[in-house]
């Protein structure tokens, strides 16, 4: 069997693995605090349960990797993090409170976003030795995934009246990951080649690497402005818009991720990964800003193609940087990392503040703005990821 042969079953497989967990994220992340909104939940409510998430990723996300590194099993990994993600979400279809939903997606961050970075280690390296295989165009199927769920969910909601708290959102959240828990669970991805195991002292010495370090702190400063997307629902609400507005402008943000997923070859050979993420930093500070002074379902729905950059071009770049920097043996570790003090540290400060912002400022717009102006430190942090004198990242 050629090297081609060996490859393409595990790349169909790693897609469908994509899809199924990004139709939990296509539930989530455009109608959960809306959710939370209709059950009377104030910003500050909000922003605190989704901080309580984001906060215990961070030990979840690198114990998850490092345990994958050193049993050198990421497959086995993901199987029980899918299992008791799929666990807390069910318990979301009975919290109605914000002590109950906050516990629960504290307990949810210890395993669910082990799950992305885990899935990005087998598909890293089942792409590394084969010519002309994109890590970009295996995940753009979880990114057609969120446009499918997205969407779907926008009608059924405004379907059935746009109720506030509709226990819908969490119910089809519990049975997505249901599904993706036993599918996973069910045909495991194989395990890949075993490299050297880690030690201890090389997993601390990643925090010694100034380029990860500046990456790190770009990338959490980037989150931290994107955790404010999580409103966009809201913002659409009191505006006076139907869920289908939400549902339309995200499933045509994802669409322009998708393109920018499928061309990053392309730009990749293009430009240096400096310019693509000085790009995807700047298309997103000018996309907050146009977002705080929109209103009406046209400009609101196309000002989400602007997500191609925000987060199609960006988490492309940055998943190569972290490629390059990071050693094969310490991928799960490198990417858990990543994960952890991005978009969960960046992320909780983000969703905390974006909460009370919201409150003290009377309403979406002006969280956007702000993030706008945030947005313009990550874009000064670029200069500093100077490259290894081997490799070309400038």
């Amino acid at each position: 069997m050629s090297t081609d042969d060996a490859v393409t079953p595990l790349a169909r497989q790693l897609k469908l693995f994509y899809f199924l967990y990004f139709v939990t994220v296509g539930v989530y992340y455009p109608f959960f605090v809306p959710y939370l909104r209709g059950l009377g939940f104030d910003g500050e409510a909000i922003g605190t349960a989704q901080m309580a998430l984001a906060i215990a990723s961070v030990p979840g996300a690198i114990l998850w990797g490092a345990i994958a590194d050193r049993l050198g099993a990421p497959s086995r990994a993901l199987i029980w993090a899918a299992r008791g993600a799929a666990v807390m979400a069910a318990l979301l279809v009975w919290a109605r409170t914000p002590r109950e939903v906050t516990l629960i997606l504290l307990a949810q961050g210890f395993v669910a976003p082990a799950i992305v970075p885990l899935l990005d280690t087998v598909t890293v390296e089942s792409v590394r030795s084969r010519v002309g295989a994109s890590y970009g165009r295996i995940r753009l199927w979880g990114s057609l995934a969120f446009i499918a769920a997205a969407q779907a969910l926008g009608l059924l909601l405004a379907a059935r009246g746009d109720r506030p708290g509709d226990v819908a959102v969490p119910v089809l959240y519990a049975c997505a990951f249901a599904v993706f828990a036993i599918v996973v669970s069910a045909a495991p991805p194989p395990v890949l080649p075993a490299g050297s195991k880690p030690r201890l002292a090389e997993m601390w010495a990643l925090l010694a690497d100034r380029r990860l370090l500046f990456l790190l702190a770009a990338a959490a400063l980037h989150a931290g402005t994107t955790a404010c997307y999580q409103f966009f629902g809201v913002l659409v609400r009191d505006e006076g818009l139907s869920a289908t507005v939400t549902g339309a402008g995200m499933a045509f943000g994802v669409a322009a991720e998708v393109v920018v997923l499928f061309a990053f070859p392309l730009l990749e050979r293009r430009l240096s990964l400096k310019a693509l993420l000085a790009i995807a930093f700047a298309g997103t500070s000018l996309r907050w800003l146009l977002l705080s002074r929109a209103h009406g379902a046209p400009p609101l729905v196309a000002l989400q193609g602007m997500h191609g950059l925000t987060f199609g071009l960006y988490w492309a770049a940055a998943i190569r940087m972290v490629e390059r920097l990071v050693p094969s043996h310490l991928r799960a570790t490198g990417q858990a990392l990543f994960t952890a003090v991005t978009l969960a540290l960046g992320g909780a400060i983000g969703y905390r503040l974006a909460g009370f912002g919201y409150d003290r400022f009377g309403g979406a717009p002006r969280i956007f703005a702000w993030a706008a102006l945030v947005e313009l430190v990550p874009l000064t942090l670029v200069p500093a990821l100077a490259p290894r004198s081997h490799r070309r990242l400038v």
